[in-house]
């Protein structure tokens, strides 16, 4: 066990599976309590069993980002079993039918790209940090981490409800940062490129690689930003988006190559 976030109590959104998930891992194995959320009961519940049996600290609260009063009753339940909240990692991203519309945009139905927005920026981002705002101003060492993806500045076709969404947490990420700060809340995002979390793919990539390195994401990769940016060790840093893409932001060559 490490003590990197010793004394944290952390709230990770959509923490049953992926990115979420070993987030939660490594953040209890630093120390932290750790809220794992998520919309089915039996994922959670062996995610905290995973964290339990290595000798770190967490509970399961079944949470639908999609519902306002699920949001504001979690983060209240969060508060009440830990004894506050100091961290919240707004990581989740529904996967419904509707979620997973690949398009363009002109074709978009209005429920699709209200239906992407909700989930994704509304309940991800506005309502938790927005029922979770009482309690980490209440505290020291308060952070938020918006997990955000490479699709929100890289102009992929067919992504345009879901690169807006992430895009809006670009942009409200450095307001929550300006908002935060006289209240000691630090708010930063990890920008996050491909990665395969064994579900399918995360984020965005050319050809089989991710970026200029030459292999692909995984969890943990980001899981270690995540860590990094709620840790006191970075409690000068706020208000900036941490592209973590293997480089694909960079990857010039292999743009001009898919172009022909």
């Amino acid at each position: 066990m490490g003590t990197r976030l010793a004394g944290k109590i952390a709230l990770v959104s959509g923490s049953t599976r992926g990115i979420g998930r070993s987030i939660a891992e490594l953040f209890a194995a630093e120390g932290a309590k750790v809220a794992v959320t998520g919309r089915t009961v039996e994922k959670g519940e062996k995610v905290v069993a995973r964290i339990r049996d290595a000798g770190g600290e967490a509970e399961f609260f079944r949470l639908d980002i999609t519902d306002e009063d699920s949001v504001r009753t979690v983060v209240a339940a969060v508060a009440e079993r830990f004894g506050g909240l100091t961290t919240l990692i707004n990581n989740a991203a529904p996967t419904t039918d509707v979620s997973t519309t690949v398009k363009p945009l002109v074709e978009y139905s209005n429920e699709e790209w209200n239906t992407i927005l909700l989930g994704t920026l509304t309940g991800n981002v506005f309502w938790a940090t927005k029922h979770a705002w009482p309690h980490l101003s209440a505290g020291e060492g308060a952070a938020i981490v918006n997990i955000s993806s490479a699709q929100s500045i890289s102009g992929i076709s067919g992504f345009g409800a879901y690169a807006a969404a992430k895009g809006g947490m670009n942009s409200v990420t450095r307001v929550l940062a300006a908002e935060g700060a006289p209240h000691g809340i630090r708010c930063n995002c990890i920008v996050v490129g491909r990665v395969v979390s064994g579900r399918g793919d995360s984020g965005v990539g050319i050809g089989g690689k991710g970026g200029r390195l030459t292999r692909l994401g995984n969890p943990m990769d980001i899981a270690y930003a995540t860590t990094w940016l709620a840790a006191d060790e970075t409690a000068f840093v706020t208000g900036q988006l941490i592209v973590a893409d293997g480089g694909f932001s960079i990857n010039g060559d292999a743009v001009m190559e898919a172009e022909g």
